[in-house]
């Protein structure tokens, strides 16, 4: 997850304070100013913290030096944590950790809490503070806390669990809460940070000295039109038609579906069968198979049923055996037996992610650290392999990070296939942040660090090819109120739409992974964030269904050329790096039917007011027909659960000429357009 910029601190200032830290660091000592908040002073925060984060969470009452039972010396540092809040505590920055290459950081601090339960303390880094520019996080944890004093210690290795050179300030964070609608007291007291020598040789490899490919646009800056060229005759490359597939949850899902939770039942409603089945789903994924109330071989088998029933094909079905929340690991012999089953049942299978988000680091997870995971990948790849040798396996990694992405695919290189990283956009304030940035800025942010995973995956894999299958996305923020993305109608209505149609987009035209399989297929009315059909209401359908419905009936076999210009998305420069990524305002993809001839455009329009015309020259094609039409609507928080398509699908009006087609773009929308070619040019 890409850490937000903060904004807080006088520069100059800062930059003054600055010179003295880089002086204290790797002279011993603690390298955290008033630890142990024992500075006398009526400052809130105390002196040496600092509030972070958004600004309507700063409030000074909730950062205080407390002398009320400190777990020694005269004091303690006093977090308060409302609910419906998102404030937490930083190390100031002007005494920012400077760390070394080569060494080892040990932090160690001991809190109490009013409740039990659960808190997050995490490293925030830059690359720059002056400007503030962010950096790869060192790692973040979740801890447990309750109501007496106990200790938490961690130990992270320069050139292993992040890079000096590039994570060049670090400071601690703290909240007391890791829910936004919990309220939770948090004492800390003793925090301590000391370096010493690295235990470990060797380094991970620093991606600013990779050859990373730079993300094609295929379009430049132009005025306020969309004009290209479309170029059947030049083909490109084969469409990543896999790139619009939906990921189930598991064969005995939360909703009780498609099998019910005792897998007795199969429980999808025909209508709803039918509805997937029309998906005409390139791929997808099941997690979880062996933490089911039945047997995984009984579950395999659920699994081969849903795949024939909704006409998925079982070889770009990605399965994964072990529990949801990575809790606990299945035996590498019960991996091997789910496998030797799917191969006698003759089962088409043959992707095995092996666990699901192993990354979280929280208490009761079966792996504490990337090592735990490294090691669990090793034993269970290799029996795997001994009985399906051409079987295709799969890591969970947290992108972009060092310990938990960097790490783990230098440790465990030479036992996966394909790396699945799960590239949600998680957007700070949906309700706040410009759709522009949402819908653009953020893709082009995320799909330049796809293109960096893929230079890192043939880094520490040169003799062999490994690949992304992005078995989980979307778009993903919590509500104004702390309400989780499940929750969100944002993450699903109009505005997730033309977030998930602009990577579509790129994710089908450049070739940046081989497959991706978007969050979720079932889902709840009441938690419409990433819903595609819901069971209960058969007939009706989420906004989301329409995208992939209609992107997959547009999705030529051979990507095309394009050449033009387009209005362009910017960030805004006041934002401090806020905002995501440049790029084109209407990205668009052509694709053409090697088989009947047709070229179909699939086109976003990320501007939330703007019409944008458009003018697509054909180049050596002379369409015969035409038929277009746009997805959009102009409520942000509508429900996304749709009784019918009308009204969301529009006409989309073009003139067509000998060798162009000209029209207009609808503010916030997807178009689509398919070209019957005349009988010279089929």
């Amino acid at each position: 997850m890409r850490v937000p910029c903060a904004v807080l601190v006088v520069l100059g200032a800062v930059a003054g304070a600055l010179a003295g830290a880089e002086e204290s660091q790797g002279q011993g000592g603690n390298l955290v100013r008033n630890g142990g908040f024992e500075e006398a002073s009526p400052a809130a925060p105390p002196p040496g913290w600092a509030m972070w984060g958004a600004e309507a969470y700063k409030v000074p009452a909730n950062y205080n030096r407390d002398t009320t039972r400190p777990h020694s010396g005269q004091a303690c540092l006093r977090i308060h944590h409302p609910a419906g809040t998102n404030g937490y505590l930083v190390t100031h920055p002007g005494n920012a950790i400077r760390p070394v290459r080569d060494r080892q950081l040990t932090v160690s601090f001991w809190t109490r809490a009013d409740q039990a339960g659960q808190t997050s303390f995490w490293l925030v880094a830059y690359e720059s503070i002056a400007p503030y520019v962010d950096a790869p996080s060192p790692g973040r944890f979740t801890l447990d806390v309750g109501p007496d004093w106990r200790e938490h210690r961690f130990t992270l290795v320069e050139g292993w669990d992040f890079l000096a050179d590039r994570s060049r300030y670090l400071m601690l964070a703290f909240t007391a809460s890791v829910a936004e609608n919990e309220a939770r007291t948090l004492w800390v007291d003793d925090v301590q940070v000391s370096d010493g020598p690295s235990p470990r040789e060797g380094r991970l490899a620093d991606l600013r000295e990779l050859a990373i490919e730079p993300l094609p646009h295929r379009l430049t800056p132009g005025a306020d039109a969309l004009r290209v060229t479309l170029c059947p005759a030049r083909h490109l490359r084969a469409t990543t038609r896999e790139a619009a597939g939906i990921s189930f949850h598991r064969v005995s899902g939360w909703t009780g579906h498609p099998y019910s939770r005792d897998g007795d039942a199969y429980t999808l409603p025909p209508a709803t069968e039918e509805a997937i089945r029309n998906l005409r789903l390139p791929m997808t994924r099941f997690y979880a198979l062996g933490a089911e109330a039945y047997r995984l071989e009984r579950a395999l088998d659920h699994a081969a049923d849903v795949c024939r029933r909704t006409g998925i094909p079982e070889d770009r079905c990605v399965l994964e055996f072990e529990t949801q929340g990575a809790t606990e690991k299945l035996p590498p012999e019960r991996w091997a037996d789910g496998v030797r089953h799917s191969l006698r049942a003759e089962y088409g299978f043959r992707h095995w992610e092996i666990a699901n988000e192993p990354y979280l680091e929280r208490p009761g997870t079966a792996f504490p650290t990337p090592d735990d995971y490294v090691a669990h990948v090793r034993e269970v790849s290799r029996a795997i392999r001994a009985v399906h040798p051409q079987g295709q396996i799969g890591i969970g990694i947290r992108w972009p990070d060092e310990r938990w992405g960097n790490r783990v695919l230098k440790a465990a290189a030479g036992c996966y296939d394909f790396v699945a990283a799960h590239h949600y956009a998680h957007i700070r304030d949906v309700h706040s942040q410009a759709f522009e940035a949402i819908a653009l800025g953020e893709n082009y942010a995320i799909l330049e660090e796809c293109l960096a995973l893929n230079a890192l995956l043939r880094h520490y894999n040169p003799d062999r090819t490994v690949y992304q299958l992005d078995t989980e996305w979307g778009m993903h923020s919590r509500g104004p109120n702390g309400e989780k993305a499940d929750y969100v109608a944002r993450n699903g209505n109009i505005v997730g739409v033309l977030h998930r149609a602009v990577r579509l987009i790129y994710y089908a035209r450049e070739n940046i992974l081989r497959g991706a399989a978007s969050w979720q297929m079932l889902n709840r009315a009441e938690a419409p964030g990433f819903g595609i059909l819901e069971p209960r209401r058969p007939e009706e359908r989420f906004m989301l269904y329409w995208l992939y419905y209609h992107v997959n009936r547009h999705l030529g076999d051979r990507v095309i050329g394009i050449e033009g210009t387009a209005p362009w998305y910017a960030p805004p420069e006041d934002r401090r790096g806020q905002g995501g990524r440049p790029g084109p305002m209407t990205p668009i993809l052509a694709t053409i039917d090697s088989r009947r001839g047709d070229l179909c455009a699939i086109v976003a329009n990320g501007s939330w007011t703007l019409e944008v015309p458009f003018e697509m020259r054909l180049d050596g094609f002379r369409p015969g027909a035409v038929e277009a039409f746009s997805l959009s609507d102009d409520d942000p928080d509508r429900h996304p659960l749709l009784a019918q398509e009308e009204g969301f699908r529009t006409p989309l009006p073009v003139t067509l000429a000998i060798d162009a087609v000209t029209g207009t773009l609808p503010p916030r929308s997807i178009s689509f357009l398919r070209l019957y070619p005349t009988p010279q040019t089929r």
